[in-house]
Formats: C-alpha cells, structure tokens, sequence
C-alpha cells in the first residue's frame, strides 16, 4: 500500500523563526521593556498567524513595528488632545472648557499626594467632602451653602429627590427643555421622584400662572434656563423676582437650573446682560444649580448653591454618595473659582483669555499662520457654545484653506494632534479666536505642509 505523500510547506513558512528565537531579537527588546513578555508574545503570535495565513515572507522590522502598534492600540484611551479651531468657545464634544497650566498645577498639589477630602484638620478625625467648597462660594456667590455633584443634570436630580419626592413641582411648559445627548427636563424631574405640573404655554408664562398653580401637593416651583435655544416674537416670562415674591408668598422654595454657571457679566464681551450667580441669590432664589465646566471654565461637574437648610437635605440624601466627585474635581472646581474671587479670571481661565482677546491681537496671529502659504484671513463669528448665549456670536478671525472642504476636513482631522476646523458655504476654515498659544505652532505648521508656498496673507 503507497504512503500517503507528506504535506508541502510553502519555504515562506520554513523560514519564520521559532516564537521564542523572535523574542530574543534585538528589535524586540524595547516592547518586552515597556509593555512585558507575555504580552508581546500574544500579539506576535497573533501576528505570526496573519503572516501563515497570507503566506507573506517573515520580516522582523516589520514584525516589530506591527506588533508594537497592535500593542498600543489596545492599551491606549481613544481619549485624545485635539485642537478647537470651530469657532466654537465651550464646545462640548470637544470636552468644554480646557483648563490653564496654572490650574493644574495648583491643583496638582493637592491630587498628586493625600489630601484632607475626608479629615477635618482642625479636630484630627474624620470630615466630610461635600464642604471644601462653602467658603469660597459664600464669598463668590453670597450664598449660606453650597456642594458640588458630578454634573449639572445630577445637582438639579438631587435637588428635586431631597426637596420634592413624591409631590409636584411647578415647571413652565416654555422651558421642558432637552438638552444634549437626548436628555429631557421632564426626565430629570421623574428620575428625582417629583411629579411635573406644568404651567403656562410655550411661548407665554406669567407670574400668575405659577400662583394659581401652586397647592398642598406643591414641594417647589422650577426655573429652567433654556439652553441652545431661544424664544422669540409674541413672548412673556415672569421675572425672577415676580417668582420669588410668589415662593414666599405660598411658601415653596424657588429652584433655579441655571445651567451655564454665569459668574461674571458677559457684557463686557459683547453679549446681552443677565444675571449672575451672585445676583440671582441677591434676588432671593433658593437653590440654584448649574455646571462647572461652562462659564465656570473649570472640569466638569454641578454646584449647587443656596440655603443652608435647603442644601443639607440635598447633602444629607443617600443620592449624594452616588453623585459625589473626587478630589481631582473639587480641586480644580476651587482653584477655578479663586482665579474668580482674585479677579484673574481673563489670566487664569482659557474661556475668559479668548472672550477678552481684541481682534488686533487675532489678526497678528491670524497673519504668522498664514506666512508663506496659500490661506486667507477672513471675518468670522465665534460662537460662546455650552447653550450660555444660543442666539449670541462675536467677531473673531479665521483662516480659509484653499482646496475641497471635504477633503481638507478629513486631513486636518488625520493630523497629530487632530485640527478640528469648520465647512462653511463649502470652505474650510480654522477659527484663531479658539485656538490656544500653545495650539499656534502646530497648526501653522499643518497649514505649511497643506498648502504651497505663495505671497503672505490675503484679507477677505
């Protein structure tokens, strides 16, 4: 009987070298340093296997270089540094506000050792976190109390859990509001266990409407701001201090969801007066909630403001321990709002750097990124974002690249790091109000080896 001929193997497959001879080759030594054998060698099987698979000849740079890539890619966050040239001031998908060197570096003196988030000091036993940020907010603010949960959203769901479980709270129907990421006020005040009693109509709600509507049932009446939109044309709303004349009267606390964190006047920027924090717990509203990570420019997170006995419920609630923060948050909360207390907001707060930033100052920019290519320097307007001024803009700059904005926008993301532009009427354009200084040198640098070599700067 024949034997059955033995299995060819393709002289490719012959020449790969065993995985532990692969492993001891120089070029693998640096993975093994920074990431461990064991890992290595799972991922260079893997390789070995795609290599098998396409009968491809074994080269070891290439095996190295694929195996080290694979191994990033999974070890690494997707989460990276991107630069905002959208025009676009707190973008939220970009992260809103970003937060200056200097605040990270006092903050980083609490955060990169122990701290006392939990230890009284003073008594040499244990304290309680949610109280670090009452004596600066009181001095900001003019506020009894104060505490800081983890987002806008959660201060105003712990708000309405501690104040009104199971009754109603009174809401205009012209502010029912979603913001982003399909999130809906009417969702909130389910989630906190309040029941809703709309008021009002869409487009008109008066003072009157929330004193008709106020009963044994009531647990407190609701302001919201609204945020990325506005109403326009044949409106009414009440007045704050229409609404808090009506919560004394039928004695019900008044809740402001602020939402924007409005500390200082906008005013100076160019943008429609309103009222500040400070002026809105001058006017007698109770609890006022609002993010961090808006107007504040501080990272993300929900201040609440009011009454002391008011913000104890909300302290005291089981909630509290599932919407607290750490002490990374607390400490960049409080450095951010002492830049404020200080008057070093426009020094210290990126938001406030580029709001106060004169077109002079855009234009000499504007120009040293353009040097020697073939951009544009046009007018543009720059939106505050975050839902703080939603019908707002003011004048800033932008650079215009030449080519099809499509393209351009594709390539400016695949940069290092990302260079998030704006399509506008088919041109692709880099807004210089919200870059950063330390953001300047790459991007001209982007723009440099997009473009070719022309005659300096055009004004459009």
């Amino acid at each position: 009987m024949a034997k059955t001929p033995a299995p060819v193997v393709h002289s490719s497959l012959r020449a790969i070298p065993s995985v532990e001879r692969i492993l001891s080759a120089d070029a693998f030594e640096p993975l093994i340093r920074d990431f461990g054998r064991e890992r290595v060698k799972e991922s260079l099987i893997d390789h070995l296997t795609t290599v098998r698979a396409t009968r491809a000849e074994y080269d070891e740079a290439e095996a190295a270089t694929t195996v080290g890539a694979s191994i990033v890619a999974a070890t690494r966050s997707t989460l990276r540094r991107v630069i905002n040239g959208s025009g676009v001031i707190i973008h939220t998908n970009l992260g809103r506000s970003p937060i200056h060197a200097s605040i990270w570096a006092e903050a980083a003196e609490i955060v990169s050792g122990y701290s006392n988030l939990e230890f009284d000091l003073e008594e040499g036993e244990r304290g309680a976190r949610d109280e670090h940020l009452t004596a600066i907010c009181r001095t900001l603010f003019g506020c009894e109390s104060a505490i800081l949960t983890n987002n806008n959203a959660a201060g105003t769901m712990l708000a309405l859990a501690a104040l009104a479980a199971g009754k109603e709270v009174i809401v205009s129907r012209g502010e029912l509001v979603e913001i982003g990421g399909a999130f809906r006020v009417p969702d909130v005040i389910q989630q906190g266990g309040a029941k809703l009693r709309e008021v009002g109509t869409t487009n008109r709600t008066r003072a009157r409407d929330y004193a008709d509507a106020v009963s044994r049932k009531t647990a407190a009446i609701l302001r919201v701001h609204r945020s990325n939109f506005d109403i326009v044309g044949f409106t009414e709303t009440p007045k704050v201090a229409e609404l808090v004349a009506i919560a004394r009267e039928k004695r019900v606390p008044l809740l402001y969801d602020e939402g924007s964190g409005r500390v200082v006047e906008l005013h100076q920027y160019g943008f429609t007066p309103s009222a500040t924090l400070a002026e809105l717990i001058a006017q007698g509203v109770d609890v006022i909630t609002c993010s961090t990570d808006k107007l504040i420019g501080a990272t993300q997170g929900g201040l609440l403001l009011g009454r002391e006995d008011l913000i104890e419920k909300c302290r005291r609630h089981p909630l509290m321990r599932a919407l607290r923060v750490g002490k990374e948050t607390y400490a960049i909360v409080a450095t951010t709002l002492r830049a404020f207390a200080t008057r070093k907001y426009e020094e210290c707060v990126p938001v406030y750097r580029m709001l106060a930033t004169p077109i002079d100052v855009l234009r000499t920019r504007a120009e040293m990124l353009v040097r020697g290519t073939r951009c544009a320097i046009v007018e543009s307007r720059c939106a505050l974002g975050g839902g703080t001024t939603p019908t707002e803009t003011m004048a800033s700059l932008a650079i215009e690249v030449p080519g099809n904005a499509s393209e351009l926008q594709t390539r400016f993301l695949r940069n290092d790091p990302p260079i998030v532009g704006r399509v506008q009427n088919e041109r692709f354009t880099i807004d210089v109000r919200t870059l950063q200084e330390s953001d300047l040198s790459q991007v001209a640098a982007a723009l440099m080896e997009t473009t070719s070599t022309a005659p300096g700067p055009a004004l459009r």
